[in-house]
């Protein structure tokens, strides 16, 4: 499988992970931004899978809050 492939499946189970927990609780990429104290776009960059350092360190918090085991 191409590296371009493998990445953009990776991405989509981190949206899917992340967007499920969010639903099953109730938050909106609004609302966790807020909890983040944290501007809107750029917690939408990390849920979307991100390869910032800044997306991965907002993921793990994510994780954290969610008591996710990623």
């Amino acid at each position: 499988m191409p590296t371009e492939e493998v990445l953009a499946n990776a991405k989509r189970k981190i949206f899917a992970e992340i967007k499920f927990e969010m639903d099953k609780r109730g938050y909106t990429t609004t609302s966790l931004a807020e909890l983040l104290n944290i501007n809107r776009p750029t917690v939408s960059s990390a849920i979307h899978g991100g390869t910032a350092p800044k997306d991965v360190e907002i993921r793990k918090k994510i994780y954290k809050i969610f008591g996710m085991d990623i």
